[in-house]
């Protein structure tokens, strides 16, 4: 079996050796990888079932691709010597047991294959504004539709994923070791937590504007900030990751995190606003407060309370049972 110089191979950063990991971890980090192959299912579904893709920053989803798909590089770099001696190991079995040090390349390269999932629906229900991208420097001017900026945003998220990886992999294939490319792959780490340090900032501003989460999925990004608070305590205590593979994560859940709770804060204020402007409509008999202030808050609570004229079929009181159901459909369609 080949073996690697652990005084070189350890000072920039690479593994070495296959850890030996427990049942309880191995299941673990199979979870991992399930959890982040699904990521992006909850943030279709809420675009597809609101047909929309308002609320959510395709700045961000962008960042996140290319974010994601350099992390996965990262540690392919770093992990490739334990790549190459999970190949030399015999036997099935023995290859399926090798994969445990290897689960995290799994799981950045699932969740690189749910975040592009989500972009390709949000960019189908995105709204086609004209003069959604404007710039203008000296004889060189750019006004591009919505759609249009997100298609010319993805041929240069691909460029610059396919740029990266390849200069890598070939560099890998022609050492057989990862020593002589590790710098190259702890660089990828540090574009990766300067991505993340800006990546939500386009979201916080989405979520302002919107104020509220509107088609951002909180389940989507709710288990993926847990998952990564999990994955950061077993690279940390397991399998001893260097900084650079765990501060990127450490950053973006963070930033995920302070973004679900301003959502959370708009939502509940619109969802209470709402409410009360039922009331004040149930009152004086008619529509209280313009179109617009109506748009805002009342898509939050269930279409059969709209109406406000005791004569309309709409404003007949439905069973307590159906109308619970209607509420609690409403609040899931909210906070899915």
């Amino acid at each position: 079996m080949t073996t690697f110089a652990p005084s070189t191979s350890d000072a920039a950063g690479c593994l070495t050796e296959l850890e030996t990991i427990s049942p309880r971890m191995r299941a673990l980090g199979l979870c991992s990888v399930v959890v982040g192959a699904l990521m992006g299912v909850p943030q279709c579904a809420k675009i597809i079932r609101r047909r929309s893709a308002r609320g959510v920053s395709h700045v961000t989803l962008a960042l996140g691709n290319v974010g994601a798909f350099l992390c996965a590089l990262n540690v392919y770099v770093l992990h490739y010597d334990q790549i190459v001696l999970a190949s030399e190991v015999e036997g099935a079995r023995g290859w399926f047991s090798a994969q445990s040090s290897l689960v995290f390349l799994w799981v950045e390269l699932a969740t690189a294959a749910s975040t592009t999932a989500a972009t390709a629906t949000a960019y189908a229900y995105a709204e086609d504004t004209e003069e959604a991208f404007v710039w203008s420097v000296g004889p060189i001017s750019m006004n591009w539709s919505m759609k249009k900026a997100i298609r010319i945003g993805a041929w240069t998220q691909a460029c610059v994923v396919v740029g990266a990886w390849t200069p890598a992999v070939v560099a890998l294939r022609g050492a057989g070791e990862c020593a002589p490319v590790a710098r190259y792959g702890n660089a990828m780490g540090v574009v990766v937590a300067i991505i993340t340090c800006f990546k939500f900032m386009p979201q916080v501003v989405s979520s302002m504007e919107n104020k509220g989460s509107g088609s951002l999925s909180y389940v989507t990004y709710g288990v993926d900030c847990c998952a990564g608070v999990v994955a950061l305590l077993q690279k940390l205590v397991v399998t001893k990751e260097r900084v650079s593979t765990w501060v990127p994560p450490l950053l973006l859940h963070s930033m995920e995190a302070y973004v679900l709770g301003m959502n959370y804060f708009y939502d509940r204020a619109k969802m209470r606003e709402a409410r009360e402007r039922r009331e004040r409509d149930s009152e004086v008999g008619g529509e209280y407060g313009s179109d617009d202030e109506r748009a805002q808050s009342e898509r939050l609570i269930a279409r059969a309370n709209r109406s406000g004229d005791p004569a309309s079929p709409r404003a007949s009181s439905p069973p307590i049972a159906t109308s619970e159901k209607r509420s609690w459909s409403r609040i899931l369609d909210v906070f899915l």
